[in-house]
């Protein structure tokens, strides 16, 4: 029975070390890039992957309700989005995080 028992928890072992060797991690910050017209006018945004990535399980922000895929490029984020709570607004609203709004800009958009 213990025979069995290592056997299992080997493999479970090696499961687990095989799905977290899929999932590419991601250091430093993402910079995203505007794809709308006027993209000039904005610095893009710049977001701290690290810093929430230290806080927060991935399943927090990668998830259907808030946006998030778990695949790079893959959000098209607008103000607009965020501001009905979608990406970035599922918690910079004011509460856990700080608002976005035009006192704020500058706290993601720079260069």
């Amino acid at each position: 029975m213990r025979r069995v028992a290592c056997f299992f928890l080997a493999g479970l072992v090696l499961a687990l070390l095989a799905w977290t060797a899929g999932a590419a991690s991601v250091t430093g910050d993402i910079v995203f890039e505007r794809k709308t017209p006027g993209a000039d006018e904005f610095a893009p945004a710049m977001f701290p992957h690290w810093v929430h990535q230290v806080k927060y399980k991935c399943f927090v922000c990668h998830n259907d309700s808030v946006g998030f895929k778990m695949k790079a490029g893959s959000a098209n984020i607008t103000m607009d989005l965020i501001d009905q709570g979608k990406y970035c607004g599922a918690c910079h609203k004011g509460k856990p995080a700080f608002s976005s709004s035009f006192d704020t800009c500058n706290r993601c958009h720079r260069k």
